[in-house]
C-alpha cells in the first residue's frame, strides 16, 4: 500500500461543466450540423496532447511561447480535425482567450475516495496545473479539508510534466517518491509521475485520449474514481491496456 496519494485537479476529482469538448462541439455544429460529440472528443484528446508537449518543451527550454500563438495553436488543431471555417475559428479563439464561465463540478465517487484514503492513514496532497483560484473551488466543494498540502503551478512556477512539482509535495508530505502514487487524466501526468520516481495511476478525461510510447504506460488505468481506492490501497486490480 502507498504512504501518500497525489492528484490532479481537473478532471480527475473534479470535472468543468460544460466541458471544452462540449463547448467546442456547439460552436462548431452550428457551422457543420452534421458533427458529432465524438469527433468533438477526438479533437480534444489531440488538443490535450499537444498542449502537454509544449509545456514540457517549455518546461526544458524556460522559453514560454507567447498567449496569442499558444491560442492559434490550439485552434488551429479543432480546425484541421473538425474542418472548420474562419467564423466558427473565430470564435473559438475568442472562447478560449477569455475566462468563460464554467461551473465545477464534483467527479462521482472524489469525496468517498478521499475520505476512505484519510482513514487508511493516506497522506493525501494536490498537485495542479491551475492558479490559486483554485483553492477557493476545492474549498466550496468541501475538499480542502482532505489535503496536507496544495502545490499549484501558478503559486511555485513549477508545471508538470517537470517532475519537481511531484517531488516538491512529497516533500511538502514528508512521504519518498517511491512510496507515492499520483493520479491524473493527462498523458503527461503519467510522465509526470514517473519521471519524478513515483507510480502512475491514470483516469483518462475520454476514451480517444491516448498515451504516446515515449511515454509508456500507467501503473494503473482505472475508469472511475470507484476503483481507485482498491487500486491505491493495494487491493485487487486488473491491469488493461
Amino acid at each position: 500500500m502507498y504512504r501518500c496519494a497525489l492528484f490532479d485537479i481537473d478532471n480527475t476529482l473534479l470535472v468543468k461543466k460544460p466541458t471544452i469538448a462540449e463547448m467546442v462541439y456547439e460552436l462548431a455544429a452550428r457551422e457543420n450540423p452534421a458533427l458529432t460529440m465524438d469527433e468533438a472528443e477526438k479533437a480534444y484528446a489531440e488538443s490535450e496532447l499537444w498542449q502537454g508537449q509544449q509545456i514540457q518543451k517549455e518546461n526544458e527550454t524556460g522559453v514560454r511561447m507567447a498567449d496569442e500563438e499558444y491560442l492559434e495553436n490550439v485552434t488551429g488543431i479543432y480546425r484541421r480535425a473538425l474542418g472548420l471555417g474562419e467564423k466558427a475559428c473565430q470564435s473559438l479563439t475568442e472562447l478560449f482567450g477569455r475566462d468563460y464561465k464554467k461551473e465545477y463540478q464534483l467527479m462521482p465517487g472524489a469525496k468517498e475516495l478521499l475520505g476512505r484514503l484519510q482513514a487508511e492513514g493516506l497522506s493525501l496532497g494536490i498537485v495542479s496545473n491551475n492558479h490559486s483560484g483554485v483553492r477557493k473551488v476545492l474549498a466550496g466543494m468541501g475538499l480542502e479539508g482532505f489535503f496536507g498540502c496544495m502545490v499549484i503551478s501558478e503559486e511555485v512556477n513549477l508545471y508538470k510534466p517537470y517532475p519537481r512539482i511531484l517531488q516538491l509535495a512529497c516533500e511538502k508530505l514528508g512521504t519518498a517518491p517511491g512510496e507515492s502514487v499520483y493520479m491524473g487524466d493527462h498523458p503527461f501526468d503519467v510522465l509526470c509521475a514517473h519521471s519524478a520516481g513515483m507510480a502512475a495511476a491514470w483516469l483518462p478525461a475520454n476514451r480517444f485520449m491516448e498515451i504516446p510510447p515515449f511515454i509508456g504506460p500507467p501503473d494503473y488505468t482505472i475508469s472511475s474514481l470507484h476503483e481507485a481506492a482498491g487500486v491505491l490501497l493495494g487491493e485487487a486490480y486488473s491491469r488493461r491496456t
